[in-house]
This record gives structure tokens, sequence and C-alpha cells, in this order.
């Protein structure tokens, strides 16, 4: 599931004169770190070695007439509008049509139209607003995090993210580089990223086709699932310790290898008492 994200990848329309490649604009920003001037914070960004906080721009520049003003949403001297879109809670112009809105939870302009999102108060975070009714896995301020694999932030990140069944956030491309490299489980909880649900049948098949030498027939694991969390006896297999609960593969050994003599099947309905050691029917 993706959520609204404060920015898009690019600018679309090339017939829009003014600007740079992050946003189409008619002014530029005077940074009150430095004193230069830029179009964007992105800009400024990758030319300086250190970072611009929007909201503390103050002075800006019409990229028409070359009139140093306060923030405003038009031209002082010519009267032009600096963008379609202005903010000035947020210092955030553009002239491109992204659906941008302001949420005042997240204190930033997003993308996507505010009909289609809601602030989750403990997220702390736009949502997509099937997920109001629907419901969703709530994780205090899980926005204000960077994002577990690249460590960029995600918060204000113009890279769309993508909120995975454990409710942990992922910026969209870094989810989709997990999944090609056949990473499945979130970075951050270890739970599944996704209904794995046919996966797993294909690792059933796999195991029913793999058959385990007879020297292992009695070879059993204890282990934990990482998307249930609960515990059980498994016969062990090289393809993979399923869980007998939810039927997850994403498992790992607690302990093992037990050999159990006499015990056939893949112990479904043995546990092992913690304390003592011993299996209990």
């Amino acid at each position: 599931m993706d959520i609204a994200t404060p920015g898009a990848e690019g600018p679309q329309d090339d017939t829009l004169k003014y600007g740079c490649p992050h946003y189409r604009r008619k002014c530029k920003f005077v940074s009150p770190c430095c004193n230069k001037i830029y179009t964007c914070r992105f800009c400024h960004d990758e030319q300086e070695d250190h970072k611009l906080i929007r909201k503390a721009i103050n002075e800006l520049m019409c990229a028409l007439c070359d009139t140093r003003q306060p923030v405003q949403a038009n031209c002082q001297s010519c009267g032009i509008l600096f963008g379609k879109y202005s903010c000035l809670e947020c210092n955030l112009f553009d002239d491109e049509d992204k659906n941008q809105f302001h949420c005042a939870g997240c204190e930033i302009c997003r993308v996507g139209g505010a009909d289609r999102f809601f602030h989750c108060d403990t997220c702390n975070i736009c949502l997509p607003l099937q997920l109001k009714n629907n419901g969703h896995k709530c994780v205090e301020n899980v926005s204000r995090a960077n994002c577990p694999v690249c460590l960029e932030d995600i918060h204000t990140s113009r890279i769309p993210c993508h909120i995975p069944l454990c409710g942990h956030l992922l910026h969209r491309t870094c989810f989709e580089q997990l999944v090609r490299s056949n990473h499945f489980s979130c970075p951050i909880c270890q739970k599944s990223l996704m209904n794995m649900d046919q996966i797993w049948k294909l690792r059933d098949t796999e195991m029913a086709n793999t058959p385990m030498p007879p020297e292992y027939s009695n070879y059993f694991m204890e282990i934990q699932c990482k998307d249930c969390h609960k515990k059980g006896v498994v016969k062990f297999h090289i393809v993979g310790l399923k869980c007998t609960h939810c039927g997850s593969y994403n498992t790992y050994k607690l302990k093992g290898p037990l050999i159990i003599e006499g015990l056939e099947g893949n112990a479904e309905n043995t546990n092992l008492n913690e304390n003592s050691g011993e299996r209990s029917n």
C-alpha cells in the first residue's frame, strides 16, 4: 500500500520554462544558511555540504524580473504568480498540478489529493483513505524514522513510500529492490512484507518433491515463527521449517536438532516444555 508523498518523481511538462529538474516554478530561494540562490532545496543540497531547512527561508527572487523580496505568492514587482500551487507555510511553489495539499498533522505538503488520504494521529502520517475503514496496523510516528533500507529520510522524501503488512515504512523503490533480491521480510521486525501464500505453496511442493534421507527421519527442530510469533516443533527439512500454526516458512530455529524416536509426520501436535525440554503430545 502506497502513502501520500511530499512530491512527484519530477516535472512532466517540458513546455514549462521556469524551474529546475525537481520543480517548475517562477521563483528562486535565497538560502538563509549560505546566502546563495537556488531554485529549490534539492538543488541546494546537491551542491552544498549542508541541508537547507525550507521553512527557514524568508526571502526569494522572482525568476522573471530578478526582484528580491519577502516570501509571498506573487511577485511584488511584476505581479507574476510564483506557482499555480503555493503554500506559504511550507514555502512551496509549484506550477505542475499534482493534486497537492497541505497536511497540518504532517506539517508538510503532500501530493495525491486530500480527498484520497487521511492523517493517522498515531502513525503521524497521511494514509490511503481505504485503510481508515478497513483498518491498518499503527506504528507510532512511523514516518519519522529513516527508511530501513537506504537509511534516508522518509517523512519529507519525494520518493513514494510503501507500507507493508507489518506497518513499517519503506521507500517504494527500496521495497521493490528487496523483492527483486528475494528478500521478503521487513528489515525492522522480520515479518513477511506481503501475502506469501502462493510462495509458501511452492515451498510445500518443493518439500514434497525433496525427500530427506532415512537417517533424518527422527530429526526435529523447535522453531519460532516471525509472522505469528508462535513456537512449535517440526520435522527437520533442508527446504525449510514450516510453522504449524500459520503455515509460514518465515521461521527461525530455537533448539535442535532434537532426536525424537517413534514420532512421525511433522510434529504438528507436539510442543516442548520450555523448562524441562521434554515433549508433550
